[in-house]
């Protein structure tokens, strides 16, 4: 089944004339099913895109596409105008990517788990990891083992990674995942704070995210009304 991306942009007040962050021609092809094509978007400092379809409409395919992890079948992504297969290096140290893992160890504490993916990101910076914690609603919680918090707290000790960098771009999917409506609104708001600082972000949710007066991107997959 042949299935066409469809976008939809809200404008910024201010206009930002440098495109950092730019998709052309992207084709995604599984099993001899083409997932999607024809893709086209921009991403400027401070931007902010949803991706959104039903499972199998290659929405984290189009995710691990944008990080490199997977080859586009046809189109190219480039990165300050360069291609990313080309600025490989420049282009991972300026992005963070969160997949559906939350790649923490149950067998150690927050504060623990969040020393490890500092330590792997290869950020030298110093870290205040209760700050951190605290920021994502779980203040108080360093010294506990994972293996005694609940799927929503895990999630969110997962994705204190992405603050603990000083990456321009975050790539993250499914973020919500497990997360109650008050963890989800937290997680919203530090996004949106990131891209008011001039960050950017691209996520990948089935879920409809809650934001007033920021402008928000919109690519759906999926040929479903």
């Amino acid at each position: 089944m042949v299935i066409i991306c469809q976008q939809q942009t809200t404008s910024r007040n201010e206009k930002i004339d440098v495109s950092i962050f730019n998709i052309k021609n992207l084709q995604c092809i599984r099993r001899d099913n083409i997932l999607f094509q024809g893709l086209n978007f921009d991403l400027e400092q401070g931007g902010l895109l949803q991706i959104d379809g039903v499972n199998g409409s290659g929405k984290s395919s189009l995710l691990q596409m944008c990080v490199g992890l997977i080859q586009a079948s046809e189109g190219s992504i480039n990165w300050n105008g360069v291609n990313i297969k080309e600025s490989r290096y420049q282009f991972q140290s300026d992005m963070t990517y969160f997949g559906h893992s939350n790649g923490v160890k149950a067998e150690l504490t927050a504060r623990e788990n969040m020393k490890v993916m500092h330590a792997l990101s290869g950020d030298k910076s110093d870290i205040d990891y209760s700050s951190i914690l605290k920021q994502i609603g779980l203040a108080g919680l360093e010294d506990v083992l994972l293996s005694r918090m609940s799927a929503g707290q895990k999630r969110r000790v997962g994705l204190s990674r992405i603050f603990m960098t000083q990456s321009k771009l975050w790539l993250l999917d499914e973020p919500f995942n497990a997360l109650d409506k008050n963890g989800k609104k937290i997680i919203e708001q530090l996004i949106v704070k990131h891209c008011t600082a001039g960050g950017m972000v691209i996520f990948a949710t089935h879920q409809t995210m809650e934001i007033d007066g920021y402008p928000l991107q919109h690519i759906h997959l999926g040929n479903e009304t």
